[in-house]
């Protein structure tokens, strides 16, 4: 039986005390209205507290009556909740309303508030919804949407649900698969859990950056063999992994994604997964790692919403077990090896269905299968060959609006992917260790069929012969660079303060720059070293360090090389805050032959981040690759990554610009201004007698610099070919000119 009351601009949906009817097997969920701060809800695994007013659950205990265990959110802070976080978003006042969903048998409890659409206060209609199901210890979570055409134009920048867990029983953290280069687990202590944490980073000096603590000269260590901690250190790539646990003695919490459909920027995107003190991310939208959508092309990762719409996130899952001498190996395994019930349980959900969750029942989505050739050959490892259905006509990192999906291809190129839902996609097929994606338009899925993608991958090389030279390998990342990696060879997630840029210069042996032999010249030998390129070109190098004498962040001062000191700190230099070193140099020689090759010289360059301007000069003529802004909140070169939004260019120069054979030639990369600089993928240079534009090559995922002339990636592709490519699935296919 229903009531309702009006209260403000809040309508609460008042239900019979307690809704329960017990099966001869099952324990039914209850809940019990206690108030408007108080709805409980018991599913025979779990006591929850959901707090309608403000939106999140306050209070959850194993068990259930005099079972029941201990509290784990961490309400002894005053922010003990599980929430859906506001920052980021446009989300603000609005009228409420206070709902529950179940079925006759109450095998399933689903309860949200909805915040109405309100003008200017709040353009965007939203509810956070927490949903249980008997006998299963997991809170379901998702985030439905609304918006209307008198609404105004808005968009969501982040969405994250927190589990704000008490560090008092959770102090290690458990990871697997976080990236292309990290298919590993990962265990480790919580630095947040420990007691002396709070007094520590309290104290003046310690806190170096956003949520980056510098632990040096205490009994804590930081993470990943460093001296710091920091929330970005544990960010994990959307691509392999499923999801985080964070668990102690008694306790865990997973945080486990059943589909990343809903999730944004394709599988490169990089999100939290755990913050302090003792927090459990499981994020599904933002710029970390990211860009700035007000300043690309297409919205970023921002979700925009005009006119007549609806949107659900999810659904996700914080499964919570018992740890029961389990390693967070196992425990994660555990939560993941629940995900195929979920497809079942959310099929009886009245209100899922009613926020747009497509179903899975036979006959709604699509499976389907791949079949691409490579004409490089397909690497052996299918974790190198991928292929991503995302939203049409939109570089796959920029992914926002629709569903995405993506498989790896095994080395025959073969792949599937399942429970696809009906629509038009654009498929974006790369391989890590070839240069370039090849991308096809308009892919239509629909209902209940099996198309077979017949597609074939080109990478992107200029020349016929093999390149003069190249530095690292074109896999999206500056894994292979210096500071890109760990003694294991596994991606190095750290603060940039960990590592002294300066002094590595100094001691790859010039002060102030890289110096680098693409082949040998004279009788210097070709370096052929990508550890003696650093990952990250800074303009400015002046890391927040604790300085224990003033209690500042100053400390870079004191220990920076003396060639970069200023003399008030025992240097020769003008200090950190001001130096900025030279451009960086490759040396090399070109052969009669090579120069033969063809009248133009292109220099691929690629950007695991760009942050700066960067002026390439070849023999003295120089090209600038202006920096476009498409920086995010958090960059990897500062925020402990080897990636972030991945951009390539072609710097294309006449021949003549290169001296006669034999002769050095002398190339130069430079940071004309921005304080920041760039992470390197990876570069090579070719000779061809054909041009690198786009508009001849029919490749438009790069940026094409020449004298005098800028396109820049992603512009409006020409018209293309219609291909039927099997029963269920339509495709324009991108034209490619092949030379």
């Amino acid at each position: 039986m229903r009531h309702h009351r009006q209260r403000g601009h809040r309508t609460y949906v008042i239900m019979s005390a307690v809704l329960m009817a017990a099966g001869p097997a099952r324990a039914a969920v209850t809940l019990v209205q206690n108030s408007s701060t108080n709805w409980t809800i018991t599913n025979g695994e779990l006591t929850v507290v959901f707090n309608p007013s403000k939106q999140n659950i306050n209070s959850i205990k194993p068990g259930v009556g005099a079972n029941i265990g201990p509290e784990l959110l961490y309400v002894s802070s005053g922010k003990g909740t599980l929430d859906q976080q506001f920052s980021g978003t446009p989300f603000g006042s609005g009228p409420q309303t206070f709902n529950v969903s179940t079925d006759a048998n109450n095998t399933y409890m689903d309860v949200w508030t909805t915040t109405a659409a309100n003008g200017a206060a709040n353009p965007i209609g939203y509810s956070f919804h927490y949903l249980l199901f008997d006998n299963d210890p997991t809170i379901h979570v998702y985030e439905a949407l609304t918006h209307s055409a008198s609404d105004p134009a808005s968009s969501v920048g982040q969405g994250q649900f927190l589990f704000r867990a008490d560090p008092a029983l959770f102090n290690t953290t458990y990871q697997q698969n976080t990236g292309p280069n990290n298919m590993i687990g990962v265990q480790a202590p919580f630095p947040s859990a420990d007691p002396t944490f709070a007094t520590l980073t309290g104290q003046a000096g310690r806190t170096v950056q956003d949520v980056t603590y510098d632990l040096t000269g205490s009994s804590l260590a930081g993470d990943n063999g460093t001296n710091f901690f920091t929330k970005y250190d544990t960010s994990a790539y959307s691509q392999f992994t499923r999801g985080q646990t964070l668990f102690g003695p008694n306790y865990s919490v997973t945080a486990v994604m059943p589909s990343l459909e809903t999730f944004t920027g394709g599988p490169t995107k990089q999100n939290l997964t755990f913050t302090d003190p003792g927090i459990v991310n499981l994020e599904f939208l933002s710029d970390h790692y990211g860009i700035d959508f007000k300043n690309s092309q297409f919205p970023g990762y921002g979700y925009s919403m005009t006119g007549n719409m609806t949107k659900l996130f999810g659904p996700y899952a914080f499964h919570i077990a018992p740890t029961a001498g389990k390693t967070g190996a196992q425990l994660l395994q555990d939560a993941i090896t629940a995900i195929p019930n979920y497809a079942t349980l959310y099929e009886t959900d009245a209100a899922l269905a009613a926020a747009g969750y497509v179903s899975r029942a036979a006959g709604v989505r699509g499976d389907v299968q791949v079949n691409a050739s490579s004409s490089a050959g397909w690497s052996n490892s299918a974790i190198n060959n991928t292929i991503v259905l995302s939203d049409n006509k939109v570089n796959m990192q920029e992914s926002h609006q629709g569903y995405q999906y993506w498989a790896q291809l095994n080395q025959s190129g073969a792949g599937s992917m399942t429970q696809v839902v009906p629509g038009t996609y654009r498929a974006t097929i790369y391989q890590l260790g070839q240069w370039g994606e090849t991308r096809i338009d308009n892919v239509a899925i629909l209902p209940g069929t099996n198309p077979v993608l017949n597609v074939a991958f080109v990478p992107e090389n200029f020349g016929s012969a093999p390149p003069i030279w190249t530095i690292g390998t074109p896999d999206r990342s500056a894994h292979e660079f210096l500071n890109g990696h760990n003694a294991a060879g596994n991606d190095q997630r750290q603060y940039q303060g960990a590592y002294d840029f300066w002094k590595e210069e100094h001691d790859l042996g010039n002060d102030g720059k890289v110096v680098y032999y693409g082949t040998a010249v004279g009788i210097t030998t070709a370096t052929n070293d990508p550890n003696k390129w650093i990952a990250t070109d800074w303009r400015t190098f002046n890391p927040g360090l604790y300085d224990s004498a003033n209690g500042t962040t100053d400390n870079y001062s004191n220990v920076a090389p003396a060639y970069v000191r200023d003399a008030a700190h025992g240097g020769t230099g003008i200090g950190p805050a001001n130096y900025h070193g030279s451009p960086w140099e490759i040396h090399f020689t070109v052969t009669d032959d090579q120069l033969a090759q063809g009248q133009y010289v292109v220099i691929s360059v690629g950007a695991a981040t760009l942050q700066a301007s960067m002026t390439l000069t070849l023999n003295g003529h120089a090209l600038v690759w202006s920096f476009n802004n498409f920086a995010g909140a958090n960059t990897p070169q500062s925020r402990s990554g080897d990636a972030a939004f991945y951009q390539w260019a072609a710097f294309e120069f006449p021949t003549s610009f290169l001296n006669s054979a034999g002769m050095e030639d002398l190339l130069t990369i430079g940071i004309p201004s921005q304080t920041a600089g760039f992470m390197f993928d990876a570069l090579r240079m070719e000779i061809t007698d054909t041009s690198a534009n786009p508009n001849m090559r029919g490749w438009y995922d790069y940026n094409y610099i020449a004298p005098g002339f800028f396109q820049s990636q992603d512009v409006p592709e020409p018209a293309s070919l219609l291909l039927l490519i099997s029963a269920g699935a339509l495709c324009t296919r991108r034209r490619r000119r092949n030379f």
